[in-house]
């Protein structure tokens, strides 16, 4: 799950973005992989490689992997199937809060 917030400005009639305001990355992972290194790892190969250094600066919040470790997950987690989904959310509409 990768979520990026921006601070944008209207500039004749378009959004130009000034800066990033918080970034949320979590992963699923080794168990062989430290916290510490995921977060270092997700920092160095994810949000530097992909973000341009212009928009962070020191006020910029970095939530890396803030739910600790994520080894297993998909469906072995969570037992849904796509009817259950397609009841829950008809027509494939649904509140992003609610829907990833």
């Amino acid at each position: 799950m990768l979520q990026v917030t921006c601070e944008y400005r209207m500039q004749k009639g378009a959004c130009v973005p000034l800066r990033v305001h918080t970034i949320v990355i979590s992963v699923q992972h080794s168990e062989e992989v430290s916290i510490e290194e995921l977060r270092q790892d997700l920092m160095d190969h994810v949000v530097r490689a992909v973000v341009p250094e212009q928009y962070l600066d020191a006020q910029t919040v970095y939530h890396l992997q803030p739910s600790g470790k994520f080894v297993i997950g998909g469906p072995q987690v969570i037992n849904l199937n796509l009817p259950s989904l397609l009841y829950a959310y008809p027509f494939g509409h649904c509140n992003h809060s609610h829907c990833a």
